[in-house]
């Protein structure tokens, strides 16, 4: 975009975090009544100065303390207003909300002489109810006040509040310390933006407002409008977002603190989130990102253990986004987002690029290093010279507060390029036209401030008449795009564009103010007619991806009698099918349309370019409680392709796969006497399946028989196998001995699912056919006889027979067999397996692997013999490369290159043992015997994930359930390692792709 009188000055490319001597400032009031620091006495925090000289940013960078305590504390929250000056939220009631506990304020601190750090501060409110967040504007402030968000007029801005504080929504839970309101903001569309992350549903409404007329939302983003307080979801989901900003062109672009870091949003979108609750819609939405902050394992590991973590980012917690805009950084970093990672105590930078209908996320090289453990950065904004503000909260720990509050500190950093030229206005001083004007400045701040003073002007009644001229020309004029956005946006707010003005932009060949054109056609008012004709036409013919998914955005505002034209010009667009938001988004707009009319929808189905969504209709229509499957069939019987009949089933069976004793549609026979033999092996899979489900005995028979024979193709007898497994009848453990004759793929199969279909004899099968087993199938097989006590007895015996090698016993089936409470059984395990595991012991062999791994002995070793020895024991549990189990954390973004991180790993594997890893022992009322960690528990039933499935046990079945601090890796794992296997080993770990491996290593 067009450069106009920047407002900055280069000078050398120099790094100076700078501390100079600075006026005397008037110390800030005490601390509000009654609070305290709650953190470990012994834990102390640097001084403000001592911080300050820690930070490490970019050459060229220049860092100052723009306020610290005692004059700042605890800032969880800032905004600036119309000249400049920070206004920011001091909270000290975090993290317990009390209803009378109204210690929290917000302060007004003012640069006056330009020096990168505060000369004035005021208090103007000091009454806050766990304040979380705030923006200026409208003629005052607005906060959250959990439960409320309110606001304080100061109309004659005279820095005190004209009045007592008005509730302007209220219903907003406060049950959790961290997932409150947060991150206000203004949007290009004049609304104020806010996000919450909650468990529990906020139900938000005016005061006194029915339920009826509340709206809920326990997690995303939402918007209320300023002037008649209108309040919206705009997206749910994610976990517990907490940041936002707006690009150029005005799309949303979120953080979220735990898991996936970036969100791209859009209107009405679902986005996933770590509950992964059944929702009537099917799916959500994914992160952006295309990368993770910590560095494997899971999100949980980059707590305690953050500095294994540094390459990727740092840590899984985020907070305060911001996409730069200002007129000071270097051009490169113009237009990327920064986020500020808690655990990683740093600042990330992720580079956004287009892709499709939406973006992908990159990873830049991270901004800012605190270099200090109580580095917690939960805001981070431009201001109006272009410089950048960062706030720290400042407290040592996990920021759940596990380890008490330390309520007394506070910091504000001032990151700036060269040197800046002050900003010397009140934009609430300038006129009209002046303000129009600005919206051709290159620093985003000062655009989106007049932006919002013209709109405070026009609701106000005040005149305007000068800013319609120049921003008119603005949008006609062509050009650039985000000059274009600028004006369309305040010529909407200050009401001088008509319906007739936003068509006609349908017809622009700018495809980004062709979208904004569809979206404000129909956010907030019912589009007549002939504007719903023009945006079938626009579904049926714009040849961008960015405005389609705008228009099945805007489908879920549109009556639902006004959405089948748009939704069947959507569903002509092949190419969409792979798009990573337009199926999805297209279909939350017309899910209703199948319950309106099953058989126009069916119709839609028919002529869909998109698959997902002929699954998704066919789904829909099967989710009732009396599916009338007779019709749907009859739509298999109609489409031609293979492929399409394969969406309308596969949209059957996720329906009906948990609902047992359907009765068969008269249909079904016609459709499977077609569908068994086609060509799709997917096809005839699925029409299997749903045979099964049916009751079909025929079927079921003839699937037997199939697996049986010796005679069938291996792929046919492992279809058949896959379809009759999930019936409780389908395969006997009588039929799986059998096929441990069979050819390995199907061999392998029985194997694993002799874990939870087994008799008294199995055991003997087993070790009958051991030899003929492969290594892979071996262990599988020790994994039968480690459930239960007897078997484990008997693999023991076979161990000391010579017929199980203890290579064969996987890490897992060790810590399985050690499970089992039988003095007896263990003494023979410790016998095999030694158990001397005093900490001194491992201290001693840590220190021996450390000293032996030297740069000459690594040098002689082969990462291809190491693969040997990882899939043979490591695989099991732990992915690399994309393969393995999910048993264990991925190691493919670990500290694996490290030797002093793995060999401890290796030798101690409980020392540094995640929550989410602990070891959990099922023994059921029957004596079976099941290990690993929990996924799911709840009144009914518990989920255990073992190397090769998830075991769900109803809670009835189970007798004794013991988690443990023990790791899932067992002590003792080297033990049975040469000290070559382990050389190669930590040479496979740390290579940078996968390696073939080789058949034996030279030095074994």
């Amino acid at each position: 975009m067009p450069s106009t009188h920047r407002m900055l000055v280069t000078f050398a490319v120099v790094l100076s975090v700078c501390i100079l001597s600075r006026p005397v400032v008037p110390a800030a009031d005490d601390l509000p009544k009654g609070v305290t620091n709650s953190q470990n006495p012994k834990d102390v925090s640097l001084t403000p100065a001592e911080s300050l000289k820690r930070i490490r940013v970019p050459a060229g960078f220049h860092v100052t303390l723009f306020a610290g305590e005692p004059d700042l504390r605890r800032p969880i929250a800032f905004d600036f207003d119309d000249r400049g000056r920070l206004w920011v939220v001091e909270n000290f009631s975090h993290p317990k909300w009390k209803a009378d506990n109204t210690m929290d304020r917000v302060v007004i601190l003012e640069d006056v002489d330009h020096d990168g750090r505060f000369d004035t501060r005021k208090v103007f409110w000091d009454a806050g109810r766990y304040l979380s967040a705030i923006a200026v504007g409208h003629g005052g402030v607005w906060l959250g006040n959990t439960p409320e968000l309110i606001f304080i007029p100061d109309r004659d801005r005279d820095d005190r509040p004209d009045g007592p504080p008005r509730i302007i929504l209220d219903g907003f839970v406060h049950n959790s310390s961290e997932n409150v309101l947060n991150n206000f903001h203004w949007g290009p569309d004049g609304w104020l933006y806010g996000a919450i992350g909650q468990t529990t549903a906020s139900r938000v409404g005016k005061p006194g407002s029915p339920d009826m007329a509340r709206v809920g939302i326990h997690r995303g983003i939402w918007r209320m409008h300023p002037v008649n307080h209108t309040f919206e979801v705009v997206a749910r989901g994610m976990v517990n977002p907490w940041g936002a900003d707006f690009n150029s062109v005005g799309d949303l672009f979120t953080v979220n603190t735990v898991t996936a870091h970036l969100w791209y949003i859009v209107p009405g979108m679902l986005c996933a989130d770590h509950s992964q609750r059944t929702i009537k819609t099917y799916a959500r939405l994914q992160s952006i990102g295309d990368h993770l902050h910590w560095g494997g394992g899971n999100w949980t590991d980059s707590r305690k253990t953050s500095h294994s973590h540094s390459v990727a980012g740092g840590g899984h917690a985020h907070c305060g986004a911001m996409i730069y805009y200002g007129d000071n950084w270097p051009e490169r970093y113009r237009g990327t987002l920064f986020t500020n990672n808690l655990h990683g105590n740093r600042v990330n930078n992720d580079i956004l690029r287009k892709r499709g209908s939406n973006y992908v996320g990159g990873h830049a090289e991270d901004f800012l290093f605190g270099n200090d453990p109580w580095f917690r950065g939960l805001s981070i904004k431009y201001g109006p010279d272009g410089g950048v503000y960062v706030s720290d909260w400042h407290d040592f720990g996990e920021c759940h507060d596990v380890d008490g509050s330390h309520r007394t500190s506070g910091r504000m950093y001032k990151v700036v390029y060269g040197t800046v030229d002050p900003f010397r206005i009140d934009l609430q001083t300038l006129t009209s036209g002046h303000l129009a004007a600005l919206h051709a400045h290159e620093n985003e701040w000062i655009v989106r401030h007049a932006r919002r003073v013209l709109h405070e002007r026009t609701a106000a009644g005040q005149p305007v008449a000068s800013a319609d001229a120049p921003l008119r020309r603005m949008l006609t004029g062509g050009g650039d795009t985000v000059l274009r956005l600028r004006a369309l946006w305040t010529l909407m707010l200050i009401q001088r564009l008509d319906e007739q003005d936003l068509l006609e932009l349908l017809r622009d060949s700018d495809a980004d103010l062709r979208r904004w054109a569809v979206r404000l056609l129909v956010d907030q008012r019912r589009p007549a007619k002939r504007v719903v004709q023009r945006l079938a036409d626009v579904a049926h013919n714009d040849n961008s991806a960015a405005v389609r998914l705008q228009l099945a955005a805007m489908l879920q505002k549109l009556p639902v009698a006004d959405r089948w034209d748009i939704a069947r010009g959507l569903l002509s667009h092949a190419q969409d099918a792979r798009d990573h938001f337009l199926p999805l988004m297209t279909w939350y707009g017309l899910e209703p349309l199948v319950t309106a009319d099953l058989d126009a929808a069916l119709q839609l189905a028919a002529e869909a370019q998109i698959p997902l969504i002929r699954e998704y209709i066919c789904r829909k229509a099967t989710d009732t409680q009396a599916p009338n499957l007779d019709r749907i069939l009859s739509l298999v019987l109609k489409l031609k392709q293979e492929s399409q009949q394969l969406d309308v089933l596969r949209g059957v069976l996720a329906s009906i796969e948990n609902k047992p004793g359907l009765k068969t549609p008269d249909l079904w026979p016609a459709c499977y006497d077609r569908l068994h033999t086609a060509a799709n092996p997917q096809l005839r899979s699925v029409a299997v399946r749903l045979a099964t489900l049916f009751g079909d005995e025929a079927v079921i028979s003839s699937l037997r028989q199939v697996v049986l024979s010796s005679q069938s193709s291996s792929e046919k007898r492992i279809a058949a196998f896959n379809a009759l497994l999930p019936i409780a009848d389908g395969l006997t453990p009588q039929h799986l001995h059998a096929l441990l004759e069979s050819p390995s793929k199907l061999r392998a199969r029985s194997i694993r699912a002799l874990v939870m279909r087994h008799t008294t004899d199995t055991a003997a099968v087993l070790l009958a056919g051991f030899d003929k087993f492969t290594a892979a199938e071996k262990q599988d097989a020790v994994g039968v006889l480690s459930t239960r006590l007897n078997f484990a007895v008997m693999l023991l015996d076979a161990i000391d027979a010579g017929v199980v090698g203890r290579e064969s016993v996987s890490a897992y089936a060790l810590q399985q067999l050690r499970g089992f409470s039988d003095e007896k059984l263990q003494s023979r395990i410790d016998g095999h397996w030694s158990r001397e595991s005093e900490q001194v012991r491992k201290s001693d062999e840590i220190a021996r692997y450390l000293k032996l791994m030297s740069k000459d002995f690594l040098a002689k070793g082969n990462a291809g013999s190491g693969r040997v020895v990882f899939n043979g024991t490591c695989a099991k549990c732990h992915t690399l490369f994309g393969q393995g189990g999910t048993i264990g954390p991925d190691l493919t973004g670990s500290g694996r290159k490290k030797t002093d991180y793995v060999i401890t790993n290796l030798v101690d594997p409980a020392a540094t043992i995640d929550q989410t890893y602990r070891l959990t022992t099922a023994l059921t009322t029957d004596g079976r015997l099941y290990t690993g960690f929990i996924v799911q528990q709840d009144a009914t039933s518990v989920t255990l994930r073992m190397p090769d499935t998830d075991v769900k046990l109803t809670m009835k079945m189970v007798e004794e359930l013991v988690t443990s601090n023990k790791s899932l890796m067992p002590d003792g794992m080297l033990k049975t390692f040469t000290d070559e296997q382990v050389r190669d080993l930590l040479l496979y770990l740390s290579s940078d792709s996968q390696v073939a491996p080789a058949a034996r290593s030279g030095g074994q």
